[in-house]
């Protein structure tokens, strides 16, 4: 069985490298963003350089002017993209080097807390084995079994006449006349009727034996509410034995420096809670920033930027310009030749990088498809307890190549909720639980983001065989 938190760290570790992964892909589509840039720039002064030799200078300010403004309004929002995806870079990468060093605490912390526990636990068992010949304890733990046995069996009594209820009062519920008359109280001091009303009901309570089946009913329904009340009564008198014994308990626990220990363990939890909370802002802060860093990659949900390309490719589409192409294409002239060659291989390296940007993005939209299932397993991880100190998982081996298969595509991340759901277990304490009513926390204290408020090893109840164990109340 692996502990918990290696379980969660292995979570954390592949969020951590897809993380890593993004980042490069994000680096690739900041280059290849530049590079297309560049060879727009090239295919601008191209078109230039073919206005300048082929248009009458009169044309020749017009044509050059539309490119230029053209290429300056693109160029100009493709440096502010770069600034922008720059700077969220660096706060990514910041917040990614925090993160990973509060992990890496976070697990220290936990096994903090764990050393804590096994003190705990380890000053339970020396205190158990000197009690078992303790005179007082002895006495109190016969009465407190005693008890336990009454109040189970006025338990067992008062749900088998509740049961007896239900079933022998079922041919009393279902004759209507019958339950007519019960529910207007006739034959009690709750029947209020007179004149008429009185002298029918009368007739009908005659008519099918009223009176002698009310007594019965009535018995039937007193006799579980009866056994009830002594149940109640006898199983609070039971749990004020236990509560006696554990009194015992706790009083040599605090003789021999519980109190110290629980105090410590508290420390440890109120340190593991703070860095659990720290990991959540931080943590929040990066989900907003890889959004951001997402929609900036993609410098079509900027506004501007559409327009500018619009208004480049309108541009470098006009007739006009198609037709200078055309034309050079058709001469003999070394530099026409050498222009149109250019402007073919620029056409040819965009529409490339074009291509290899769409399928930058495409991986990196798979990327945080899959970083969002493992931190949609983890926070979920969290929720369920399943952090716990206490706890590990009997199916580690299987953890680990469901995760690596969601960190290829090849599996979904609800398989892997579902083997944390099928393999946590609460590792076995000595004894399954504390003497002395369980591990107390001192006021004020955290109790860490794992125990949901209980104290360590749950409540506790009495066999009348001996022993300790966790279980529920009477």
């Amino acid at each position: 069985m692996i502990p918990a938190r290696n379980a969660l760290s292995s979570v954390e570790n592949a969020i951590g490298l897809i993380r890593h992964d993004e980042n490069g892909v994000v680096a690739q589509v900041r280059a290849a963003t530049e590079d297309a840039a560049r060879l727009r720039a090239e295919q601008a002064e191209a078109f230039k350089a073919l206005a300048r030799s082929r248009i009458d200078s009169l044309r020749q300010g017009e044509v050059i002017g539309r490119i230029d403004r053209t290429e300056r309004s693109i160029l100009d929002i493709l440096e502010r993209q770069k600034k922008k995806l720059g700077t969220l870079s660096l706060r990514h990468d910041e917040l990614t080097r925090k993160i990973e060093a509060i992990e890496t605490g976070r697990l220290n912390k936990v096994e903090a807390v764990e050393n804590a526990v096994k003190a705990i636990d380890k000053l339970d068992q020396r205190i158990e084995a000197s009690l078992s010949d303790d005179a007082e304890w002895l006495a109190q733990k016969q009465r407190a079994d005693r008890a336990a046995e009454i109040a189970q069996a006025a338990e067992e009594k008062a749900k088998l006449a509740e049961s007896d209820l239900e079933k022998k009062g079922e041919p009393y519920r279902d004759d209507a006349l019958f339950m007519y008359l019960w529910n207007r109280g006739y034959g009690t001091s709750r029947y209020t009727s007179g004149g008429l009303t009185k002298y029918l009901d009368g007739k009908i309570a005659h008519l099918i034996g009223f009176e002698a089946a009310r007594r019965d009913f009535h018995m039937l329904n007193e006799i579980p509410t009866r056994l009830r009340e002594h149940a109640d009564g006898v199983a609070q008198a039971a749990q004020a034995e236990v509560e006696a014994l554990e009194a015992i308990e706790r009083r040599e626990l605090e003789k021999n420096g519980v109190i110290d220990l629980e105090k410590a363990l508290a420390r440890e939890h109120g340190l593991l809670s703070e860095a659990e909370k720290e990991l959540a802002e931080f943590r929040a802060e990066l989900e907003r920033l890889s959004t951001e860093q997402e929609a900036t990659l993609d410098a079509r949900n900027d506004a501007e930027y559409g327009q500018a390309m619009d208004a480049l490719t309108n541009m470098l589409g006009r007739e006009d310009l198609r037709t200078l192409w055309r034309e050079a294409s058709a001469t003999s002239t070394s530099e026409d030749d050498t222009i149109v060659r250019q402007l073919e291989s620029l056409q040819g390296k965009l529409s490339s990088i074009e291509d290899q940007i769409a399928e930058m993005r495409e991986n990196a939209s798979k990327l945080a498809a899959r970083r969002a299932e493992l931190e949609r397993s983890r926070d979920r991880f969290y929720r369920s307890g399943y952090d716990d100190p206490t706890g590990g998982f009997d199916n580690g081996d299987l953890i680990g190549e469901v995760i690596g298969g969601i960190l290829t595509g090849a599996v979904q991340g609800g398989v892997l909720d579902e083997l944390f759901d099928k393999g946590f277990k609460r590792r076995p304490r000595s004894r399954g639980g504390s003497i002395g009513g369980g591990i107390r926390m001192p006021k004020g204290s955290s109790r860490g983001p794992w125990t949901g408020g209980g104290s360590i090893g749950g409540g506790r109840s009495r066999k009348s065989s001996g022993g300790f164990r966790t279980g529920g109340g009477f």
